[in-house]
């Protein structure tokens, strides 16, 4: 019975003891779920991810393998493939590149035929085509160029194409493909070389006898989840069957070709052989009658021709004698003109010159006087101005003197006020306070006077406790023996009722002294209580008194102080009074050295432009007297020579009339013969005009029949043996990167929520271990009323099931449902298949795995404790524990230090250090909430850091332009000279650029070999450098310069070789260089190294190029003419390259806000529950506190300003865990072909700080209510 009573009270008080420390129980289940939804969430998200992909991909079929023939595929190859038993479905399928748009907005779209076992399309609109000139368009495509359905597109086909039989297209339907599962659309040939949509139209609407692709979907594929093992064994093995058969296909799709053109060749040269000899032979008469007419007409004009001759000469001469004699004739006249003017200038320029020399002569004067004057008067400013400015020196210095002597005056006085105010205010608590506590001793006097005799009471009681219960075993023995008797007769009933009645009345003497031992004891408990507060109290008073002599000795010093510094301002005012007098007497001297300062600018500009027209005065007399003297003798010797020619021309005249009388009659004879030349010369060429249309023509129809035969011949000759091209999902745009987001999740979940659970578990340990703690009195209780240990225990442990068994089931709820949820919709926004087909499974392994380990910290920690506090006896435990002695801090030893501190500021810091297990513990729940949250910030610095560095600081190439192997030397050559004359480039360079292999353990790592041409160049398309010291390198000349995660991931230095594989041969090159680089492995070689580690000269086949700076915003646009070259394959944009990773890795940003978000929630919890244990812990310090007058804002500056300091701490040592965690998180995160950036930026540590202390003093609101809340009498009375 008492057992049953005892377990409904035990019972009872485990519920009472949650309804009570309902803020703990909360904190507890709060941290659990937390940690637990955070460990299990981020763990269940990165499967949870590839099973939405995975039932898309089931959903709509998309193919496991393309294949793809150099020389077309054919249905038998179809046929081949499906009798594989590897295969479950094979379909043929037809695609091309077109152009569609105008010139200055063009798009490249890929066409493809309509698919019926494989790649089901995902429709948005409409419908998908039924017949020829229908099409299903690309929903992104459609919605950027505002297409709907029923609008027409209109494309073109590139070059000689005529792949598609229709040019325009009604758009029936828009929607998605499972072969584009994000914004990228792959790359072409066409256009600026990147495909921007994709077209579906129906299969009747290619003109091809074979197919551009067969696409191939693996059987038991739908057993099997994608981007994982099982996948990937079971694609490699199709492909392995696929490539199988792959010889037996090409070798009889070769036959079958090379027969069908060696029929259409031999056709083509027996058609051409006779066409040949029919031409030939009329050629020839038409050739013959040609030549005799021509011969005739020859012979004509030749003589024609010289009698032509002859008249042109004869009259060319005379018309040059009556030009000349025309000419002579002026000539003449004008000199005589110009003569007698040229005699009127001299006479006038002499008399200007006379003029001017005598004006210039008087300026000469007036200049030099001028400069004299300015002189003197330049000399006198100067010594003026020096003695102003030597005045405004001495005035400065004066005024810094006086102002730095008020501010010293004026901060000492200020100070002065400031102590005599707080000494003011501390004097009169210390006075209110005096008398309170001496009330106080009193009223604890009689209490304290009393402590003998309740001792010597309980120990009567205790000695009559132990009487008693003998008396009680005693009659109980009777009892039975004579019960025993009564059964043997040897007793009657009556007789047993008397042994009964006397074991009633010993147990009711026994109980009632036991009640009065109870009095007893508890008067003697509040007699000790009594004890030990007046012990305090009186201790309290004496350091008041103490504290009220201080006080007053130091006002007193104070007023001395205030009086001594007052003094000083009276010489401060006299001293001011006389700059002020010096001040005013310079203004006005200021005031007239400026003035005259600016006449005598005047009057430096006035002369030195009076000199400038002076000297350029002189110049020009001086040149116009040498001019006058030439002119005078050109005059006299023209003169002369006008005299002469006067003579000759007067015997010319006569020679000319009779020369113009003879050519007249000879030109009527040429005017007859021309015209009979004329009429022959028609007749000849309308011959010679159709024997030469009919000879090209003949000609031209052989020339072309021939090269036609011998392109079929060449093309015949060089025809490569047809190969398969085999391509995985992986070739798929975005959809390796899908699984690599997915690795990058599951990563982050291999460490992140490892340190954040490991954060929420000890704090969670910690709780327990104080809850344990602090009821150490009730446990003494139960135990000495005979409660049994485990009973003691289950309630503590039942307390901490509870807790974090519930903040378990709630955590694995949430987490698991809403932290994939809201990652895998974030990533919705870049990949549509996880749109409609979001798959979120419960993870057991994880669920399980957070929630066990929740329990054993939690429950752990619980029978730790109370295996600790059950192992004392009852009496220890109901005693309050021993205070811990008193230690002197560190600070204290800093007498400059501690002297500064006030009483509050001195109690705080003895208190953090004091309490050293809450001290600890408080930093690293602080510590380590803060490192999470710069975790967070610092991967989302760490991720967007790669694009601006990789694509602006280290590689700085706009394009890439990647040749076609088929390509004539003519045609490169072509494409070189192109490049050379396009002024939109700023340059390019030529590399060689090829994907190798390095050997990793037993896996291989694939790197690009980067070898450029021209050194100079490359340093301008890359920079080598260090990534930590920013060092920068030139491309090295005794070995290669290796990435930095390329070394790191194969365990490389500096120095060491490298080794790699090309056509299964392995070569070492050294290690000169380790560069900074964070996209895809690159090792980079000078044409030497790569000719002495390979051993050949590098082919130069692919090139980078950069635009000018005005180009940059239309480098699509040239590589668009660029790609117009037929040695150009594609190329290959760097600023796509940009927008793609930027796309992928802006889908981390909801994942980077969840981690910061869930670190931030974090803090919060783990500063309200250390808080609050901090609080419970200390309540009856802080009732002490209250009626020593303390206010309720004082108490709480006086607990919450340790929170405030180990806030600061916590975000001091959370900064520096946060960098190293950070970065050992990046490393983890990180996949083989990126390296994300090792730096955090100043401003996340700003953040996360802010955060922080923002968290805190929510906290601090919160704690201090219920300081408000502490009941003085209560919380004093709580040991008892």
């Amino acid at each position: 019975m008492v057992g049953k009573r005892r377990k409904r009270a035990l019972h009872k008080d485990f519920w009472m003891e949650v309804r009570k420390s309902r803020a703990r129980f909360i904190s507890i289940f709060c941290i659990v779920t937390l940690g637990v939804a955070f460990f299990s969430g981020i763990q269940a998200s990165s499967p949870d991810m590839r099973l939405s992909g995975d039932a898309y991909y089931n959903e709509s079929k998309l193919m496991d393998l393309k294949v793809v023939g150099t020389m077309g595929l054919t249905d038998d190859d179809i046929q081949a493939l499906k009798e594989l038993p590897e295969t479950d479905a094979v379909e043929g399928a037809y695609s091309t590149d077109v152009i569609c748009g105008e010139t200055d907005s063009q798009k490249v779209l890929h066409v493809e035929s309509l698919n019926k076992e494989v790649n089901h399309l995902s429709i948005t609109e409409g419908r998908l085509p039924q017949k020829s000139g229908e099409c299903f368009l690309d929903s992104a495509f459609a919605s950027g160029q505002k297409y709907s359905i029923g609008d027409k597109v209109v494309i073109r086909q590139p070059g000689d194409s005529e792949l598609l039989k229709e040019e325009t297209y009604t758009v029936v339907g828009i929607g998605k493909s499972p072969l584009y599962i994000s914004f990228n659309r792959g790359n072409t040939t066409v256009g600026s070389g990147e495909v921007n949509g994709f077209m579906y139209v129906v299969a009747d609407d290619f003109d091809s006898d074979v197919y551009t692709q067969i696409y191939v979907r693996a059987h038991e594929v739908d057993k099997v989840t994608s981007y994982t093992d099982g996948y990937d064994n079971l694609a490699d093995k199709l492909e392995d069957k696929v490539k199988g058969i792959e010889a037996e296909r090409c070798q009889a799709r070769y036959d079958s070709v090379v027969g069908e053109a060696q029929e259409k060749i031999e056709d083509a040269e027996k058609e051409l052989a006779d066409g040949k000899k029919e031409a030939d032979e009329e050629l020839a008469d038409a050739k013959k009658k040609l030549d005799d007419g021509e011969q005739e007409l020859t012979d004509g004009e030749k003589e024609y021709e010289d009698g032509k001759q002859q008249l042109a000469d004869a009259r060319q001469e005379l018309e040059d004698g009556k030009k000349e004699l025309a000419n002579a004739k002026q000539k003449i006249a004008d000199g005589r003109s110009q003569i007698a003017s040229a005699r009127q200038q001299v006479a006038d320029s002499q008399a200007q010159i006379a003029t001017a020399q005598k004006k210039l002569d008087e300026g000469w004067n007036q200049y030099n006087d001028g400069k004299k004057k300015y002189n003197a008067g330049k000399k006198k400013l100067d010594a003026a101005k020096k003695e102003l400015e030597d005045g405004k020196k001495q005035l400065a210095d004066g005024k810094a003197e006086l102002e730095q002597n008020q501010q010293e005056l004026n901060a000492g006085i200020a100070q002065i006020q400031e102590e005599q105010q707080a000494v003011e205010t501390q004097l009169a608590q210390l006075q209110e306070q005096i008398p309170q506590l001496e009330a106080g001793i009193g009223q604890l006097q009689a209490a304290v006077e009393g402590l003998e005799a309740a001792q010597n009471a309980v120990a009567q009681l205790e000695a009559a406790v132990q009487e008693k219960q003998s008396a009680v075993e005693a009659a109980q023995a009777a009892r039975d023996e004579a019960a025993q008797k009564v059964e043997n007769g040897e007793l009657t009933e009556e007789e047993l009722a008397g042994y009964e009645q006397a074991l009633a009345q010993a147990q009711a003497e026994l109980e009632a002294v036991n009640g009065a031992l109870a009095q007893a004891q508890e008067s003697l408990n509040a007699c000790q209580q009594a004890a030990a507060q007046k012990t305090e109290l009186e201790a309290n008073l004496s350091a008041a008194n103490a504290g009220v002599e201080t006080l007053q000795a130091k006002k007193t010093e104070l007023a001395q102080t205030l009086e001594n510094l007052s003094a000083n301002q009276t010489a401060i005012d006299e001293g001011k009074a006389k700059l002020n007098e010096e001040e005013a007497k310079l203004g006005p001297a200021e005031k007239e050295i400026a003035a005259n300062e600016k006449t005598l600018k005047d009057s430096k500009k006035k002369l030195d432009a009076s000199l400038k027209k002076l000297q350029d005065g002189q110049a020009e007399i001086d040149a116009n007297k040498a001019k006058m003297n030439s002119a005078l003798a050109e005059i006299e010797a023209n003169e002369q020579k006008l005299n002469s020619g006067e003579a000759e021309i007067a015997a010319n005249e006569q020679k000319l009339v009779d020369g113009e009388r003879e050519i007249q009659e000879n030109e009527q004879k040429l005017k007859d013969a021309e015209k009979e030349l004329e009429d022959a010369r028609k007749e000849l060429a309308d011959g010679k005009k159709e024997y030469e249309d009919g000879k090209k023509e003949a000609e031209d129809k052989i020339k072309d029949g021939q090269e036609k035969i011998d392109d079929a011949k060449k093309e015949l000759t060089d025809l490569k043996h047809p190969e398969w091209i085999l391509t995985d999902r992986n070739g798929l745009p975005e959809y390796s990167d899908y699984g690599d987001n997915a690795d990058r999740i599951k990563n982050i979940g291999e460490v992140f929520p490892v340190i954040f659970f490991l954060v929420a578990a000890l704090i969670s340990l910690t709780t327990m271990t104080r809850m344990v703690e602090e009821q150490r009195t009730q446990i003494g209780t139960m135990k000495a009323l005979g409660y049994s240990k485990i009973s003691i225990a289950s309630k503590y442990l039942n307390y901490a099931f509870l807790a974090t068994a519930g903040g378990s089931v709630a955590g694995i709820l949430i987490g698991e449902k809403i932290i994939p949820f809201v990652i895998i919709k974030s990533y919705g926004i870049m990949y549509h298949n996880v749109e409609n087909t979001l798959q979120i499974h419960y993870e057991l392994k994880y669920a399980l795995l957070a929630s066990v380990a929740a329990l054993i910290c939690t429950v752990g920690a619980t029978i730790f404790s109370c295996v600790h506090a059950l192992a004392e006896t009852p009496a220890s435990l109901m005693r309050p524990p021993t205070p811990k002695e008193g230690k002197r801090i560190l600070l204290e030893r800093i007498p400059i230090l501690w002297k500064h501190l006030n009483f509050t500021w001195k109690s705080s810091l003895r208190n953090l250090f004091r309490y050293k297990k809450r001290l600890f513990m408080t930093i690293f729940g602080i510590a380590g909430s803060m490192a999470l949250m710069l975790v967070g910030f610092g991967i989302r610095d760490s991720v967007s850091d790669i694009v601006h560095l990789q694509y602006t600081n280290l590689q700085h190439y706009d394009a890439t332009i990647i040749s076609d192997d088929d390509a004539t030397d003519t045609e490169r050559e072509a494409l070189i000279e192109s490049l050379d004359k396009n002024e939109s480039l700023d340059h390019y360079t030529k590399i060689r650029l090829s994907k190798l292999t390095a050997p990793n353990g037993k896996s291989n790592l694939s790197v690009y070999v980067f070898v450029p041409e021209n050194l100079e160049n490359f340093k301008k398309d890359v920079t080598l450098r260090n990534r930590v010291t920013k060092e920068e390198y030139e491309l090295p000349e005794d070995g290669a310069a290796v990435c930095e995660k390329t070394a790191s991931l194969l365990g490389l230095k500096i120095g060491d070789e490298l080794t790699l594989k090309k056509d299964d041969k392995e070569y070492h090159v050294k290690i000169s260089v380790i560069t900074e680089n964070y996209a895809g492995h690159y090792v980079y070689m000078t044409p030497q190294i790569y000719k002495e580690t390979f051993g050949e000269e590098p082919v130069y086949e692919d090139i980078v190029f950069s635009v000018k700076e005005e180009y940059k915003d239309q480098v699509e646009k040239v590589g668009q003419k660029i790609m117009d070259s037929p040695a150009v394959l594609s190329i290959s944009y760097t600023e796509s390259t940009i927008e793609m990773v930027d796309r992928m890795l802006s889908t981390l940003g909801v994942v980077i806000l969840v981690l910061i978000v869930s670190a931030g929630m974090l803090a919060f919890v783990v500063l309200y529950n250390l808080n609050n244990i901090n609080i419970t812990e200390r309540q009856r310090e802080l009732a002490t506190l209250k009626v020593l007058g303390f206010f309720d804002i004082e108490v709480s500056q006086y607990v919450l300003r340790e929170n405030i300091i180990l806030t600061i701490a916590g975000i001091l040592f959370g900064s520096g865990f946060g960098i190293l965690l950070h970065r050992f998180i990046i490393v983890t995160v990180e996949v083989d072909a990126v390296m994300f950036g090792r730096n955090i930026a100043p401003l996340s540590f700003l953040y996360c700080a802010v955060i922080t202390c923002i968290f805190s003093a929510v906290v601090n609101i919160f704690m201090h209510k219920k300081l408000k809340k502490i009941d003085m009498v209560e919380s004093l009375k709580s040991v008892e």
